[in-house]
């Protein structure tokens, strides 16, 4: 588990990559020009869509690696479609148990993906835009407001994201520097 610290202020990216380069400083260097991303939190959601499902893609290598197949690896566009994705994961992790042997570091890879799933499932927007409720006689029409992204939930992406790319690198299934180099292009102001 990573540094609580590495929760408590930055981006989605700056998350991510802090994980990806702890305690290296080389890969730091590498993956400095990488870490400004942008501040609005709309933004760091479509980054979040865009790393998920990377992290699933990660996920589905590391599964097929021991045999399990199927891995539902199509992106995620949105809060449902990442809740939708964090429950197959947890079928794909029920199908790593039942293999022979050990195969831990997948597990806990594709937990990690799994995680950040779930708070991509809080990042909103509700699916159809505001949804209305019936109401008692007399009573206010209940309405759903809109969900807006929140800093911690996608910083907690970063870090379980950033970890699950560790992993892969420990499976010898990628090198993490150049895979994060590969899918995060420098934020232009």
């Amino acid at each position: 588990m990573a540094d609580e610290s590495l929760y408590l202020d930055g981006t989605i990216r700056d998350r991510f990559l802090a994980v990806v380069a702890h305690n290296d400083e080389t890969a730091a260097q590498r993956l400095a020009p990488l870490v400004d991303g942008r501040e609005d939190l709309r933004d760091q959601r479509g980054e979040a869509w865009r790393l998920l499902s990377d992290g699933v893609r990660w996920a589905g290598q590391a599964l097929r690696s021991v045999g399990v197949e199927g891995t539902d690896e199509t992106p995620i566009r949105d809060a449902d479609g990442a809740f939708n994705r964090a429950q197959h994961l947890d079928v794909q992790l029920l199908k790593l148990s039942q293999l022979e042997g050990y195969n831990d570091a997948v597990a806990l890879l594709v937990d990690s993906v799994k995680q950040a799933c779930y708070h991509g499932a809080d990042l909103g927007p509700l699916p159809g835009g505001r949804l209305g409720s019936f109401r008692a006689p007399g009573k206010e029409l209940n309405v759903v407001s809109a969900m807006e992204p929140h800093s911690t939930d996608l910083q907690a992406i970063g870090v379980a994201l950033g970890e699950a790319l560790l992993r892969l690198g420990e499976l010898r299934l990628g090198d993490p520097i150049e895979i994060a180099t590969a899918n995060l292009t420098p934020v232009v102001a």
